[in-house]
């Protein structure tokens, strides 16, 4: 796997702490599978991507 690096505020990353630790996963693992149901829920075309992520 590929390490990439992004930036989180504080309290995004408290609340990613605390939902890792209560599933017993990986912060990793937390934002995997949150990346992955973003594509398969808003890939439907890049148009929809778009709206999604400009508003």
């Amino acid at each position: 796997m590929r390490v990439i690096t992004f930036k989180l505020d504080e309290e995004t990353v408290e609340e990613l702490n605390r939902v890792a630790e209560m599933l017993g996963v990986s912060r990793s693992e937390v934002i995997r599978v949150a990346i992955l149901r973003f594509i398969r829920e808003n890939a439907v075309g890049r148009v929809k991507v778009r709206r999604v992520l400009l508003g």
